[in-house]
This record gives structure tokens, C-alpha cells and sequence, in this order.
């Protein structure tokens, strides 16, 4: 069945990297992986060809604009064609567009590559239905959790190896990142199921977006998640900028940084993330991710000191508290054969916050440097009042019983 894992007790001790949820697992750190390389590098690399804060919001801005037109598609297709030719042609682009930054020796390039980086990364979404897929309603969070850890984990082996590489030349992480993505669709070809889905429930992207955004479980959800990704992705466009204005910090520098909240953000989500919501319920600990983030963001506006930013850097990954939570909601609160679709609404909203939020980051920190944090920080106190609102789908089955 399709709610059944293959990856439980009945494997025995199975590698699990070679199971449905580990390659599903690594795909997404691949993916994270070239996202992370990118992150603190793409910001400092374009500086020195001479683009503005604002040009390199744009830049990071064409990653994301491309996930807001394609991760519904992707989604439907999934549910309509199955999840595995999804992964495996996302995992194909990832390769071309890193080996695509890789080569490339202008602005334009980095755009086209980074559009096609978009297109491929869009497949988020999927990943997360094809866990839904072979999870139960009850360990949905964890599940989710799981590939929040990949998406932490990503942060930090794509930083720290775009950092060290760096020092040896700046374009090889954009081919290890490439390699790497070659290799995980291989063993995807060979060793990734399909799952047992529904046949997918007609009606097109506007259809489900109506749907999603009526929904009172749902509908809050896709707003928080537009706002919160809004504010953290102007985070992670300037935060290499504001590294080298107030610390000095080089390339590597900065790198490393982005590794350390991945560390704790991996820890966060593939660890804990499954006790505390077992103890506080999804809703609760999502909101509690919302105040702790809003608290990071806000100290990371008045922060001068370099020995102050790793506490306040370790509270920025409380976010990982937020995304897994919001997603294992929308996920129960989603029939069957509408998986892919509403995770896709999901990465459609996220995919415009990315897509928005790194060029108003941008020209916010051209005016002035704590600004871009100190709306972070705004949004997500929005997200605590919206997500106070937001109904347990569990909860009123459970009731209309």
C-alpha cells in the first residue's frame, strides 16, 4: 500500500541510503548541496564582477521565480505520471546546471544556469509527496522532518565544500556539486520504486490553488509560508554581504557560517524535531519556530560582534522548527490523491517568496544594512498571528466524530 514504507523493520538492518526514503533523502541533500555551494558564494562572486546588492537579488531571485512556475506542475505530473521520472529528471538538471556555473564567465550565464538550477530544483515538492506516500498519517512530521534534515544537511556540506574548494578554485564545487548529482540519479535509476499512489484527482493549477488558498487548515499555512520564506530567504541573500560590511569576512568565511546553521538546523530537524512534536503537536512547535526565528532575525540586525553571531546564527536555524511543521500539516490535511498537488501550492508559495524576497532584500540592504533583518523579523512576528489561527486537521476529524 501506498502509506506503507518500504524502508521499516521488514528490511533489516538495510542500508539506508539504498532504501526508498534514503535515496529520496539524498536526492534532496544533493539538490541542497548546490544550493548550499551557491548560497555565500554567488553573492560575493557577482560583487566582484561589479553587480549591486539589488542585481544579486535579481540573480538569486531567477532560482526561485522559476520554482514558483514549476513545482505545481511538477506535482500534478508526479501525481498523474509517478514520482520517481520526476526525481530522476531533476536530478539530471541539477548536474547540467552546476556543471553550467561551473563554465560560466559571466552574469548572463550564471542566470541561465541558475533558471535551469530553478526548473530541476522544483522537484522539492515531489520528494515531499513521495514521503508522504510511504509515511503514516502519524509519522508525517517526522518524515517531513527527515527531509528538513537533508535540506540542513545540505547547508552544511554545500558551504563548507564551496568554501574549501574555493581556496583551491572557485569553480570547482559547481563540478563535485555536478558529479555528485550524476551518481545519486544512478542509483535512483536502480534502486528507486515508484510508490502506489491514486489515480490524481482532476483540475488544473488554478483549480488547486483556490482550493488550497479556501481551505482554513491549508489556506493560513500557504500564507506563513510565503511570509516566513519571504523574510529567511533575505537572510540568506545578504548574509554574506553583511559578514564582509561589519566582520571582514572572505568567501570562506562566510561559507563556513552557513555550515554551522546547517549543522545545528540538521541536528534540529533529524533528531529532535520528531520527540518535540510528538510531545507539543505540529501547530505548537511550528509556532514556536516562528517566535524563535523572528527573535534571530532581529538580533542579527543589532549584532556587531563576531563572537555574538554564532548564538545568534544557531537560533536563525530554529526555522527548521517552521517548514517540516507547516508541510506535515498541509500533507494531513490533503486527500490521498491530491499530494503532489497541494505540496506543489506549498513549493509554488515558497517559490515566489524566493523569488520576491531576495531583490527587496537586496535594495533594503542598499539602503540600509539592518533593514533587510529587521522586516524578517516583522513578517515572521505576521506568521505568529496567522499561525495561532490555524486549525489541527487531526484535531477536527477527530471533532466532526
Amino acid at each position: 500500500m501506498g502509506r506503507r514504507s518500504t524502508s521499516g523493520g521488514s528490511e533489516r538492518r538495510e542500508n539506508f541510503f539504498l532504501t526508498p526514503l534514503g535515496i529520496v533523502f539524498t536526492t534532496v541533500v544533493i539538490d541542497l548541496i548546490g544550493f548550499g555551494i551557491v548560497v555565500p558564494i554567488l553573492p560575493l562572486w557577482a560583487e566582484d564582477l561589479g553587480a549591486s546588492a539589488t542585481v544579486i537579488g535579481f540573480l538569486a531571485a531567477s532560482y526561485s521565480a522559476m520554482q514558483f512556475i514549476f513545482a505545481p506542475l511538477l506535482g500534478r505530473l508526479s501525481d498523474r505520471y509517478g514520482r520517481r521520472p520526476v526525481i530522476l529528471i531533476s536530478l539530471l538538471g541539477s548536474a547540467v546546471s552546476s556543471f553550467m556555473i561551473g563554465f560560466a564567465n559571466s552574469i548572463i550565464l550564471l542566470f541561465v544556469a541558475r533558471i535551469l538550477n530553478g526548473i530541476s530544483g522544483a522537484s522539492y515538492s515531489t520528494a515531499q509527496a513521495y514521503v508522504a506516500d510511504i509515511t503514516t498519517k502519524e509519522n508525517r512530521a517526522r518524515g517531513m522532518g527527515l527531509i528538513g534534515a537533508a535540506f540542513g544537511i545540505g547547508f552544511i556540506i554545500g558551504p563548507a565544500l564551496g568554501g574549501l574548494c574555493a581556496l583551491v578554485d572557485k569553480r570547482l564545487p559547481f563540478f563535485v556539486s555536478g558529479a555528485l548529482a550524476l551518481a545519486n540519479m544512478a542509483i535512483a535509476w536502480k534502486r528507486l520504486p515508484e510508490t502506489d499512489r491514486r489515480p490524481a484527482a482532476s483540475g488544473g493549477r488554478l483549480a488547486f490553488l483556490r482550493r488550497a488558498i479556501a481551505d482554513r487548515t491549508v489556506g493560513p499555512l500557504v500564507v506563513i509560508t510565503f511570509l516566513g520564506t519571504f523574510a529567511f530567504t533575505g537572510m540568506e541573500t545578504t548574509f554574506s554581504l553583511l559578514g564582509r560590511r561589519r566582520f571582514d569576512f572572505d568567501l570562506t568565511k562566510a561559507s563556513l557560517i552557513f555550515a554551522f546553521i546547517g549543522i545545528v538546523a540538521a541536528v534540529l530537524q533529524g533528531k529532535l524535531i520528531g520527540p518535540i512534536v510528538d510531545r507539543m503537536g505540529e501547530r505548537r512547535v511550528m509556532n514556536l519556530g516562528i517566535v524563535l526565528t523572528a527573535a534571530a532575525l532581529g538580533l542579527l540586525a543589532v549584532t556587531t560582534n563576531v563572537v555574538a553571531l554564532f548564538p545568534v546564527a544557531a537560533l536563525l536555524a530554529a526555522s527548521g522548527l517552521v517548514f517540516p511543521t507547516v508541510t506535515a500539516l498541509v500533507s494531513k490535511a490533503s486527500s490521498d490523491d491530491e499530494q503532489g498537488a497541494m505540496l506543489g501550492v506549498l513549493a509554488s508559495a515558497s517559490g515566489l517568496a524566493r523569488a520576491i524576497g531576495p531583490v527587496a532584500a537586496g535594495a533594503l540592504f542598499d539602503w540600509a544594512i539592518p533593514a533587510p533583518y529587521l522586516v524578517g523579523a516583522g513578517l515572521f512576528a505576521l506568521c505568529l498571528l496567522i499561525g495561532r489561527g490555524v486549525r489541527d486537521p487531526e484535531r477536527e476529524v477527530a471533532a466532526a466524530r
